[in-house]
């Protein structure tokens, strides 16, 4: 019996040990998860600009890890334009078939959705950015060339112009003209295609491509659960811990790349500090978002609404992307969205319509926020047709 009574204890000794160890291993990968990798020294740029254009390759570097079958990529660091016209750097990735082409491939600009807004939360500079480019192993198979771009501060220093138009625009151009520059046969036709913020960026790349990259010939734009009314997806946030997210980072960011603005009258000072601890996670991390605690919602940090406050209420308005639209552009938005509210792109919609431009409105019901992940595969299909020159088969009107 003694001997017995030995063995089960020397096994439940050796369980306790097993059991300690997994859950000290499952705390370290937990800590790793929230924690988002440091870019490293190619992300930094020249302490001076080199004089360039827009889209001048500042550096590049091949990626050889997680790269799609049959494709080739590159992270680059690239000239582009900052919130007052002023030269900055900007990262992303390139990605092509591989092999020559006999004639020009090609381009579909990537612009992803929010992932935050400081350097760590890019997403060129983990170890696989891939995996933030919906069906990207298709339009490698299909023969395009793909860019991503970053953003200004997401990978490069600074904090990003979350929702700025105008830059992420710049971004998402001048990531074409750096493929350009590359050995990929990239010609100067090219589709734009984003979700969320990235459907924001998409629609800001397509009211601002010809005045802005006129050697550029621009296709098409396709955009997923776009980040269009600005005002109505604050205001639907606002009791939503989801809300917190996307405003602490829209008002974070504007504070730091806008003289003058302040939030010291915006914030209530009791939650300055976890306002900023939201808006510097990142969501390319999702469980860091566990380590923040209870997270409040706008309407408990918010000292004053920014929607009738200036100057947030003239740099929401003054980022709307409202200008017109003279491509084809699909808008595809599941109805079950609790991010981005599926009324926004179905009023803009409407607006396209009565004002005459080619539009074609895919809802997908019951699908929520990232209807990219629904969708891709006919998205690129619906890119296919657009270089193809194949009719549009607008939904206006129906």
């Amino acid at each position: 019996m003694r001997t017995v009574w030995n063995t089960l204890r020397r096994w439940l000794r050796w369980l306790v040990l097993i059991l300690v160890v997994l859950v000290v291993i499952a705390a370290v990968l937990f800590w790793r998860a929230t924690i988002a990798p440091t870019p490293s020294a190619f992300y930094t740029p020249p302490g001076t600009l080199a004089a360039g254009d827009p889209g001048t390759i500042i550096r590049s570097e091949p990626i050889t890890d997680n790269v799609p079958e049959g494709a080739v990529a590159w992270r680059i660091l690239y000239l582009s334009t900052g919130v007052d016209g002023e030269p900055v750097a900007v990262s992303g990735v390139v990605i092509a078939p591989e092999g020559d082409s006999e004639t020009p491939r090609p381009v579909v600009a990537w612009a992803h959705g929010t992932v935050g807004v400081i350097p760590e939360c890019g997403t060129s500079h983990l170890n696989d950015p891939f995996k933030y480019i919906p069906a990207v192993d298709l339009m490698v198979r299909e023969g395009f060339v793909v860019t991503a771009t970053d953003y200004p501060g997401l990978g490069t220093p600074g904090v990003h112009p979350y929702l700025v138009g105008p830059v992420e625009a710049a971004s998402v151009l001048d990531s074409v003209r750096a493929a350009r520059q590359l050995d990929v046969d990239a010609g100067d036709r090219f589709v734009v295609w984003g979700a969320s913020q990235g459907g924001h960026s998409a629609l800001w790349t397509a009211q601002s491509a010809a005045e802005y990259a006129p050697e550029l010939t621009l296709i098409a734009a396709a955009a997923s659960a776009p980040a269009i009314d600005l005002p109505g997806i604050l205001r639907s946030g606002f009791d939503k811990r989801v809300g917190a997210i996307l405003t602490s980072e829209a008002l974070y960011a504007w504070s730091h790349i806008y003289p003058g603005v302040s939030l010291d009258e915006m914030v209530k000072p009791e939650f300055r500090e976890r306002f900023e601890n939201v808006a510097k996670t990142c969501v390319t991390t999702p469980a860091a978002f566990l380590t923040l605690g209870n997270i409040p919602t706008p309407s408990e940090f918010l000292a004053a609404d920014p929607l009738t406050t200036e100057p947030f209420e003239t740099l929401i308005a003054d980022n709307v992307p409202d200008r017109p639209i003279d491509v084809p552009l699909l808008i595809v938005h599941g109805t079950a969205d609790l991010i981005i509210p599926f009324e926004g792109s179905e009023a803009d919609v409407a607006r396209r319509c009565a004002a005459g431009e080619d539009v074609q409105f895919m809802r997908y019901p019951g699908v929520p926020h990232d209807a990219s992940a629904e969708s891709g595969v006919m998205t690129v299909g619906w890119i296919e047709d657009r270089f193809a020159g194949r009719p549009t088969g607008s939904t206006c009107g129906s």
